[in-house]
């Protein structure tokens, strides 16, 4: 009808020019239907709790089919976190927020008043229960969302584990956020087991000393896998020897800032999200905030070319 009106006034060249300028901001997302949210067909309890997310796809992305392609895939991806303390409790409200539904989660370790001034779910009354944490968490999930699937498994991540147990073939995502035991040691672990079967880790915060992580996203083919950053620090490290700490006795005085481990979720959550959207890492490497300072500090990894777990992937 505009174009029609433009016709008549400036000539059929002009109503060209209109058109095509029109198709011009709807190719770019500048303008859309009025209707685009309901026309994408995910679930009413998506749009209504995702919708300025899905905005915000759209102008990322300028594209309604594109936006609603990624909220429908974080809604059926299932993740598997290992350690749900600090960092992974954050970690988990973001990804809730982010819309993520579908969760393993994996804890061996009990609620202790110590934990709740970090959490992002307990209360000083969990303190008092002696409940597992990965029971307690899962509790809290499903009572703030009704779409959820979350399963609680209460088993130590060792190096004896039996993977495929913790980590069923419908996996999408792997998430390291167990700080016992070393997570060096369970990042090997983790990495070998997703690697052969192209399964994403991202392992976060559980460094003790480097409580402002960035996180490493280990993408199988892609990026560095755990065995490398191993082989790196390895030949990094081999003439650095290690300053003796003045407190001798610190089991009582091991701990971060709520606010470092909630750092270290949000750029974690950033990283899972950029990953869904296809925009994961290309490049390995490992970062922190300096407490002292507030500056990021990282640096890069390579994946070593003879890496006996990634190098023919």
């Amino acid at each position: 009808m505009l174009g029609e009106r433009m016709a008549r006034v400036h000539g059929e060249e002009a109503r060209a020019q209109f058109l095509a300028f029109l198709n011009y901001l709807e190719l770019k997302g500048i303008i859309i239907e009025p209707d685009w949210l309901a026309r994408t067909g995910l679930d009413e309890d998506t749009l209504a709790l995702q919708q300025r997310q899905l905005a915000f796809l759209l102008d990322v992305l300028g594209s309604p089919e594109r936006a609603a392609e990624i909220q429908r895939k974080i809604s059926q991806a299932r993740l598997v976190c290992f350690g749900v303390g600090a960092v992974g409790s954050w970690l988990l409200r973001q990804l809730l927020g982010l819309g993520f539904r579908r969760f393993v989660l994996v804890d061996h370790d009990r609620v202790e008043a110590a934990d709740v001034s970090r959490h992002a779910f307990f209360n000083a009354a969990d303190a008092t229960t002696g409940a597992y944490k990965a029971t307690a968490v899962a509790e809290r999930m499903r009572a703030q969302f009704e779409a959820m699937e979350v399963t609680a498994k209460t088993e130590p991540l060792t190096t004896e584990s039996v993977l495929e147990t913790l980590i069923e073939p419908d996996t999408d995502f792997v998430i390291n956020a167990a700080d016992e035991p070393y997570i060096g040691y369970t990042s090997v672990l983790l990495s070998r087991f997703c690697v052969p079967r192209r399964l994403p880790l991202l392992v976060v915060g559980g460094f003790n000393a480097h409580l402002g992580s960035l996180s490493e996203l280990v993408i199988p083919g892609v990026t560095p896998c755990a065995d490398c950053y191993a082989d790196y620090f390895r030949n990094a490290l081999k003439d650095w020897t290690p300053v003796e700490h003045p407190v001798l006795d610190r089991r009582d005085a091991a701990g971060g800032l709520c606010s470092l481990a909630v750092f270290a979720a949000g750029t974690a959550a950033m990283k899972v999200f950029r990953y869904f959207m296809g925009e994961g890492d290309s490049e390995g490497g490992r970062g922190e905030l300096l407490f002292d300072n507030y500056r990021l500090d990282a640096f890069k990894v390579e994946r070593q070319p003879n890496c006996p777990i990634c190098s023919s992937l």
